[in-house]
């Protein structure tokens, strides 16, 4: 089975240190990192991983997103040729607020998280950046797939646990008709977290380990947030958040 692969902007988190990413930067340097969701077909069913952020319960909580989250949304889903009714299904890389606060927008998707990273995103441990999730999973009640390690949920198309930046974290991987392409998620931010592990992964190990496999296995590699990513062919026209 071939999976044809697009993204889209849905917001952009400004002025971020850039040694979140990269521990060697100037500690004046600053980012602008896009918030993308990634999109792929198989011709009969349509994957979303991630649905970015709400910039008003962003706001609402002091996280700063730059950009009509809900106009971006419907841009990005409008140059693929869908519509929110169209998304069959939806795989979270992890549960920080940047990549989940627009599921209920998608009223015919199921939801596919780890369910550690569930767990931890609802635990005391969870931390600042787990906005709403226990609400969302109540809302989403019998949508909501809670997977147990690594699993195949479509042919071709495979959630890889990988931990590194949460202990649920999960990238996925498709088979397209050229070579398997990794929807990395936060595990690998920039490019040049390919080969620079930063502090936003604080499971090095883990991190190491997922970068050493994809690496022998030759996946070509999505990052999450690098501004660089707009250049690529596969990038979306329409509107981007900053």
């Amino acid at each position: 089975m071939s999976w044809r692969l697009g993204f889209f902007d849905v917001g952009v988190i400004p002025g971020v240190p850039l040694a979140t990413y990269l521990p060697d930067a100037p500690l004046d340097a600053l980012i602008d990192p896009p918030c993308f969701c990634f999109i792929a077909s198989d011709g009969s069913s349509i994957v979303l991983i991630d649905t970015g952020p709400d910039g008003a319960a962003s706001a609402a909580v002091g996280m700063t997103i730059t950009g009509d989250t809900t106009v971006l949304l419907s841009a990005g889903l409008r140059a693929w040729g869908a519509t929110t009714d169209d998304i069959d299904l939806i795989i979270h890389t992890h549960l920080h607020y940047d990549h989940m606060q627009n599921d209920l927008a998608f009223p015919c998707a199921r939801v596919a998280v780890q369910a550690t990273e569930l767990s931890w995103a609802t635990s005391a441990a969870g931390g600042p950046y787990y906005l709403g999730v226990a609400d969302l999973a109540e809302a989403l009640n019998d949508r909501l797939i809670l997977l147990d390690g690594q699993t195949e949920l479509l042919p071709g198309l495979t959630a890889l646990p990988n931990g590194g930046h949460t202990p649920g974290h999960q990238s996925v991987l498709f088979q397209t008709s050229a070579r398997q392409v990794c929807v990395c998620g936060d595990i690998v931010s920039l490019q040049q977290n390919l080969t620079t592990i930063g502090p936003v992964c604080p499971d090095k190990a883990a991190t190491a380990a997922f970068l050493k496999q994809a690496s022998a296995a030759g996946w070509l590699m999505l990052p999450s947030h690098d501004p660089d990513l707009r250049e690529h062919p596969w990038y979306l026209p329409g509107q981007t958040g900053g």
